[in-house]
C-alpha cells in the first residue's frame, strides 16, 4: 500500500474524489513517505546491530578505532565484542566496592567451596551505611551465588593462659546399658 492509498483511506470517499484534495494528497504523500524513511534511519543508528552512519559515534562512545576499509559488519562486530567484554566479578572486586562505604577497609569476602555461597565479614564498627552495602553486594554478585553478611570484630585474639573446652554428651535414659558410661562422647579442646 503506497503512501497515497493510505492518506485516502483516513478520509471519507467524497473528499478524495474532490480535484484539489487529490492534489493536495499526491503533493504530500511523497514528503510523507521522506519523513517516515528519516525517522526510521535515525531510529536504525540507535542500536549498534542496525547503524549504518551512526558507526562513528559508536566508535568514539566505546574508543574503537577504525581502519579503512572496513565494511560496516565487520565495524559492527567489532563494536559488539567491544561491548561484550563485561570482565567477571571477583571477590576482590567485591571487596574493592565494599570498602567505599566504609571508614576503615576492613571488608573481607570468602568463598565457600561447594556451597555455592561467599561470607562477607565487616568490622562492626564500620556498619554506618548497611542499606548501601546490601545494595552493592546485590548488585555485584553472580546470579547463582548466595551471601551472608557477618559483622564481627577483626581483632587478634590472644589468649593469655591455658583454657580447656569441654564439649560432653550424655546418654539418655533410653540408652544406657549396664557396663556402658553415662558419657556418650567426650570432646575436649585445649587452647594455649
Amino acid at each position: 500500500m503506497s503512501k497515497l492509498d493510505e492518506m485516502s483511506a483516513y478520509l471519507p470517499s467524497f473528499l478524495t474524489r474532490l480535484k484539489e484534495m487529490k492534489e493536495l494528497l499526491q503533493a504530500e504523500a511523497p514528503e510523507f513517505e521522506k519523513q517516515n524513511n528519516s525517522i526510521f534511519e535515525v531510529t536504525d543508528q540507535l542500536f549498534v546491530s542496525t547503524a549504518t552512519w551512526g558507526l562513528d559515534r559508536w566508535e568514539r562512545i566505546l574508543d574503537v578505532p577504525r581502519e579503512s576499509g572496513d565494511t560496516y559488519e565487520i565495524r559492527r562486530l567489532r563494536l559488539i565484542s567491544k561491548m561484550s567484554n563485561i570482565p567477571p566479578v571477583t571477590y576482590r572486586a567485591i571487596e574493592q566496592a565494599l570498602n567505599r562505604f566504609l571508614k576503615h577497609p576492613s571488608s573481607r569476602v570468602r568463598l565457600l567451596p561447594n556451597q555455592y555461597h561467599f561470607n562477607v565479614d565487616i568490622d562492626i564498627d564500620d556498619l554506618q551505611h548497611i542499606g548501601e552495602l546490601i545494595e552493592t553486594l546485590e548488585n555485584m554478585k553472580p546470579a547463582h551465588l548466595d551471601y551472608t553478611l557477618r559483622a564481627g570484630f577483626n581483632e587478634p585474639l590472644q589468649i593469655k593462659d591455658t583454657v580447656i573446652f569441654n564439649h560432653r554428651r550424655y546418654r539418655t535414659a533410653s540408652e544406657l546399658r549396664v557396663g556402658y558410661s553415662v558419657t556418650l562422647n567426650n570432646n575436649e579442646v585445649v587452647l594455649t
